[in-house]
């Protein structure tokens, strides 16, 4: 039989059956219904498998991608990438990249030409788009990568996109800008400062789209203007918004009524230009930037303890809205003008001294100091004694130093140790001539930051802004200025930011060596599956004669070991999709734990039972050691998650055997036992047991019962010993972590993703409990874990006639589950007697199986190597029809289930059916709507399968719990997840007939 990569239905040629493992969202839906057929992509049946790939991985990304195929480009992305695409989704599925970008696509396309030459990554750094988002084109930029992708025929066939929006880093430099340009202006006289301000708004002439700077003379005569124009931006001279002179308290020409208003709230005040009397006020206005009309006027008063400076207009960027982020870099700008203001003024004062203090000496000096005490940053003077002047509350504030120890070596000590001698050596510099100082000092004063989410951070040290200069006098300095401001809040800021973007790039390398490491785990068993299936396909063609027996026994015994090894691929590939998947549900916070009775002897023999192809063909022995325990501790069924806790034997055991196959003695145990509390210490062959520090020392399995009066806690321990290589004390510290393995040759030379560990640690503590190793380096090791259980008594069914409850304050038969399971619908016990009769002759199976390709495969084996009758469905509704004329119906001449119109069916013209097999996704009707119509005909006494009722066994790829449920719930007794075998299909049956101990194990 041949069997390639094609008769997987994801690989398909020819159908769009691989789409099913795409979710079904509204994005998704567009995606599917997207008319590729028209472009060079062809319709979605026939892409290769290459693009199969790339496409459910994109839909999978976390981060925006898109995906640009073939040679126009055509694009699908994901939903996260609906959020830098704004405007031209879905207008963009399935269309070419140059015709929805052709400015773009012409300015990249000598990069992607040279990058898809050399199989390189092109990086996208800060793109500038315009997104419709409220109601105008929004200016935003995003990064990303263009990564070269390649086809089945193993070149570069298309682009693999990930955009990620970057417009707020790239608005925060740009304002900033402006701030530093400010900032950094030096002492000059008032009237070239407020010059230099309006040029320094001009560096940012998209958010600043227009300007007006007016100040402020509050020693203006009596009835004279006291507010003059110094610099404007976009607004021609003369315009009526801005006239050059006007009266703050009466006037109402121009803005003036409104600066008013802003003068009352101390705040940014804005105007909206959509009203009447403002869009008026705006005509003619040549508006910067874009060349659009600005939505919103931002009037911000300059002003220090009351005194005020002047006013600032501008105008917003039309294309981002008026937010707060917006309005912090305004409020910035202008409380590094008012800094720099009264720095000029100060650089005045003798001047003004001269001319004002004459007349005003006393309330002058009685201003300047209450606005030195109400200023917003701290001020000190320092005498050529270096001793503290003049400080004002502030300084003291900021910089934590003893105001009654005014000597400047006792202030040093208020700097971190590292910052004091640069102190000295600046006080010595202007002492001795040097004009100005600008610098940032770390204080020794610790400084918690002010959010909530950091509030168990422990202390920074808290930092200052330092601008000083001497004051001269003949040509000699008399005494030192200072000017300071806490930035303790940026410093922090900045320090944020530089450990996210660190975090961010480390967690982006971690997730595409991920990605490659998967990759390559998935690739290898497929090219080993290809070419094995390959060779088996042409050993018919190269077959010997029919005298030739022993030729002809090589050829089978050949062909069964390349099937034995195509089936040690699947599960190795099964077992990594298995790791990914878990992975998944763990970060996304959707796992959950759903304990129900159990034995844990069973739950381990049929673990090690899935293992018995792979332990035959690398020849290892595998055993079970249960540790006894006596007393009321010797409990065999118990409360367990049966599939998180065979999820961790599975990891444990697979990869003891893995790295026990080069070895001279291949020799695995899986030991267990009972313990009446949490197991500090663990005896193991190689020592006790160094348990891994959990994330929450306070775990415990919260979906348990709650522990009844007389109940004490009971925990269920197991280790899984190996005669491999061991692990070193220093390979133990990166076990059981994310992506880690003990070296980084372990993958080269053994395989896999590095997640295995990582799953079994956060499955067990879960379930309370945690994880451990103990080992020899070169002898072998033991990989230990255990969980917290409860005591629990057998169900009703399997308990003789006559067996009293356990005492465990449960009744026998009483189904205990975790929260998450509490409604869930359970399959019934087997009826009474079901599991005594052994069955006699062959078992009669109904398949129900709408893929032709697995219908053949698995009805074949189960004639052949079963040796049952099988009968075949292709939908639910034919198999209803072949139930109506089986020995099960007893509906005489009522007309059958689910037939067509008037067609009749003679009764009991097949066999008696003995168990339906039935898949669960099927054109016409499906297995869950056919299982319902059958436990409805039963309920009527229409239908009988063996004691009263025919069992369904589930085969689906579906396997999520809620899935499991709905099964349960539409009427099946047990689900079986694909991909499966044979004799795991028997197996089942077994367990479902109630004879796990006969013939069909």
């Amino acid at each position: 039989m041949k069997n390639t990569a094609d008769d997987n239905d994801f690989f398909a040629r020819g159908s769009s059956s691989w789409t099913s493992v795409i979710p079904r969202t509204a994005h998704n839906d567009i995606f599917l219904n997207a008319d590729y057929a028209s472009t060079s992509l062809g319709p979605i049946a026939d892409w290769g498998h290459a693009l199969r790939l790339y496409a459910t991985m994109a839909l999978s990304d976390n981060r925006g991608a898109i995906v640009y195929w073939g040679p126009d480009k055509v694009a699908f992305y994901n939903a996260k990438a609906v959020e830098c695409l704004q405007g031209v989704h879905p207008f963009l599925m399935g269309r070419s990249y140059h015709e929805v970008f052709p400015e773009l696509s012409q300015s990249l396309a000598p990069q992607l030409e040279h990058a898809a030459a050399n199989g390189e990554t092109v990086e996208m750094d800060n793109i500038l788009l315009f997104l419709e988002r409220n109601g105008y084109p929004e200016e935003a930029y995003v990064v990303g990568q263009f990564i070269p992708i390649r086809g089945d025929s193993g070149t570069v066939e298309g682009w693999y996109n990930t955009v990620t929006e970057s417009t707020a880093q790239v608005l925060f430099e740009r304002r900033r800008r402006v701030v530093d340009r400010i900032a950094a202006i030096p002492p000059l006289p008032v009237a070239e400062t407020l010059s230099m301000f309006v040029d320094a708004l001009r560096l940012n002439p998209y958010d600043i789209t227009a300007a007006l700077l007016y100040s402020f003379d509050e020693l203006a005569p009596q009835g004279a203007a006291n507010l003059h124009l110094h610099g404007s931006i976009g607004i021609p001279e003369g315009h009526r918004i801005a006239p050059p002179e006007a009266h703050l308290e009466t006037g109402q020409n121009g803005l003036v009524p409104w600066f008013r208003r802003a003068l009352l709230t101390g705040k940014p005040h804005v105007l909206k230009t959509t009203e009447v009397a403002i869009r008026e006020l705006c005509e003619g206005i040549s508006w910067c930037g874009y060349g659009e009309s600005s939505r919103d006027l931002v009037i911000c008063p300059l002003a220090i303890s009351g005194n005020v400076l002047g006013f600032l207009v501008q105008g917003a960027n039309p294309r981002r809205p008026y937010d707060e982020t917006m309005e912090n870099s305004i409020v910035d700008a202008t409380r590094q003008m008012e800094v720099k203001w009264i720095n000029a003024i100060a650089a005045q004062q003798a001047k003004l001294r001269e001319l004002v203090l004459e007349q005003r000496a006393t309330d002058s000096e009685s201003r300047l100091r209450h606005m030195a005490h109400h200023a917003p940053m701290g001020m000190c003077q320092i005498g050529t004694d270096h001793k503290i002047q003049f400080a004002n509350d502030q300084f003291y504030e900021i910089t934590g130093h003893d105001r009654s120890k005014p000597d400047l070596s006792e202030f040093r000590k208020s700097l971190a140790a590292d910052e004091r001698d640069r102190s000295l050596q600046t006080a010595e510099g202007l002492l001795s001539g040097d004009t100005r100082i600008v610098q940032e000092i770390r204080l020794e004063r610790r400084w918690t930051p002010p959010v909530e989410e950091h509030s168990n951070a422990a202390p920074i040290n808290a930092w200052m802004h330092v601008i000083a200069f001497p004051l001269m006098e003949d040509g000699k300095p008399k005494l030192l200025m200072a000017y300071v401001s806490d930035i303790s809040h940026q410093k922090w800021a900045e320090d944020v930011q530089t450990r996210t973007a660190a975090a961010a790039t480390l967690a982006k390398r971690r997730q595409e060596e991920f990605i490659d490491v998967t990759s390559h785990e998935m690739r290898n068993p497929l090219s080993a599956i290809t070419q094995l299936a390959d060779g088996i396909a042409r050993s018919a063609h190269t077959t010997p004669g029919p005298d030739e027996s022993e030729a002809w026994r090589d050829v089978v015994q050949e062909n069964a070991a390349a099937a034995g090894t195509i089936l040690a691929c699947a599960a190795h590939q099964k077992r990594i999709i298995d790791d990914v998947l878990m992975l998944s549900r763990l970060e996304s916070h959707m796992l959950s734990i759903a304990p129900v009775i159990a034995q844990p002897s069973k739950v381990v023999a049929n673990t090690i039972r899935m293992f018995d192809g792979e332990a035959e063909m690398t020849g290892t022995k595998i055993e079970i050691v249960k540790e006894e325990s006596h007393g009321k501790w010797a409990v065999d069924w118990m409360l367990l998650d049966t599939s998180r806790l065979t999820q961790i034997l599975i990891n444990l055991i697979s990869n003891a055997i893995k790295f026990t196959a080069a070895q001279p003695e291949r020799n695995i145990k899986v030991v267990f036992g009972q313990l009446p509390q949490r197991p500090q210490q663990l005896d193991t062959p190689f020592g006790d047991v160094d348990w891994s520090p959990p994330k929450d020392p306070g775990r415990s399995n919260t979906a348990l019962p709650e522990l009844k009066r007389d109940e004490e806690e009971l925990y269920l321990y197991f280790y899984v010993q190996d005669t491999g290589l061991g692990v070193t004390p220093d390979q133990r510290g990166r076990l059981f972590k994310r992506f880690s393995q003990a070296t980084a040759k372990t993958h080269i030379a053994y395989g896999g993703s590095g997640l295995g560990l990582y799953i079994c640690r956060e499955l067990a503590e879960k379930q309370g409990g945690g994880v451990g190793v103990a080992s020899h380096s070169g002898k072998g090791s033991a990989f230990a874990f255990y969980i917290e259980t409860r005591a629990a008594p057998a169900p009703a069914h399997l308990l003789p006639p006559g067996t009293p409850s356990s005492g465990l304050g449960l009744l026998p038969g009483e189904h205990v589950v975790g929260p998450g399971l509490a409604n869930a619908p359970q399959p019934p016990p087997p009826p009474d007697g079901a599991s005594q009769q052994p069955r006699q002759g062959p078992l009669h199976i109904l398949l129900v199986e709408d893929n032709l390709v697995n219908q053949r495969v698995l009805a074949k084996q189960l004639r052949t190597l079963a040796k049952c009758t099988v009968t075949v469905a292709n939908h639910g509704a034919e198999a209803l029809g072949i139930l109506a004329r089986t020995a099960n119906w007893r509906g005489g001449g009522r007309k059958p289930l689910e037939t067509s119109k008037d067609q009749a069916y003679e009764p009991a013209t097949i066999p008696r059916v003995d168990v339906v097999l039935m898949d669960v996704e099927m054109p016409v009707m499906d297995g869950l709507a056919c299982s319902r119509r059958i436990r409805g005909k039963e309920a009527e006494g229409l239908l009988v399968g063996g004691g009263e009722r025919l069992p369904i066994i589930a085969v689906t790829a579906n396997v999520r719990r809620e899935q499991q449920e709905m099964a349960v719930a539409a009427g099946v007794d047990s689900v079986l997840s694909k991909p499966f075998t044979v004799g795991e299909v028997m197996a089942r049956i077994g367990e479902v007939l109630g004879e796990a101990g006969g013939r069909w194990r």
